[in-house]
């Protein structure tokens, strides 16, 4: 599903990824660790489209993302990449709802239709009954479920999540790391994940470690 040719980066200076390649198989879950500073996240952004390479090459599903234009990438990004971060980033003044369904609007969605796809995710992550709670009225877990339902609202075929238990106490992340691999039963999503959890890390089904800019294993 995706494919990762020769990327490399940097910022002035700093070489943060040097030559890196690989490949991740429809419906895995991997993950990404190594020490801060590795290149976690930029490689997670420019597998996003957040951010773009020097040089390489990189493939979804069949689609090289790295000769699009910054309004091609925009809409990709919508519709094919789910994004699940440490810090939330639920709108203050929105319900949960409201937020869950921001990104199927902006898409152009209908909006009763997103609501009802809403509803049904509230229902697989367990937090029915909480669309009409403000963020300031959820707990930890709530808001970060909250997040993964406005990842997985577009039907997103790809799932990058850069610390999604960083903010979470230890039962807290045990349960997400428990629901990416329910969601990936249910929906068949890939999931690339940054994390400093060993735990999880041994939990996914590949782990990619990167040191001084390589990918060691």
């Amino acid at each position: 599903m995706i494919e990762v040719n020769n990327i490399s980066k940097s910022f002035g200076d700093l070489k943060v990824l040097n030559d890196i390649s690989f490949r991740i198989q429809d419906g895995e879950i991997v993950a990404i660790t190594g020490a801060s500073g590795a290149g976690k996240t930029t490689l997670l952004n420019i597998m996003g489209t957040l951010d773009r390479a020097d040089s390489g090459q990189i493939i979804i599903n069949g689609r090289n993302i790295t000769a699009l234009s910054d309004k091609e990438l925009s809409l990709f990004r919508n519709k094919e990449i789910g994004f699940v971060f440490q810090f939330h980033y639920l709108l203050g003044e929105f319900t949960a709802m409201e937020n869950v369904i921001l990104p199927s609007l902006i898409y152009g969605g209908n909006k009763a239709l997103a609501q009802n796809n809403a509803k049904e995710l509230f229902s697989v992550l367990s937090i029915e009954g909480k669309e009409n709670s403000f963020p300031s009225e959820l707990s930890g877990g709530e808001q970060q479920r909250v997040a993964i339902a406005r990842a997985l609202i577009n039907s997103p075929s790809l799932i990058l999540a850069d610390e999604p238990s960083g903010n979470l106490d230890s039962k807290n992340a045990q349960s997400l790391f428990d629901l990416f691999f329910l969601l990936r039963e249910k929906f068949n999503q890939t999931f690339v994940i940054v994390t400093h959890s060993e735990k999880f890390s041994q939990m996914s089904d590949r782990k990619l470690i990167i040191s001084d800019g390589k990918i060691i294993e």
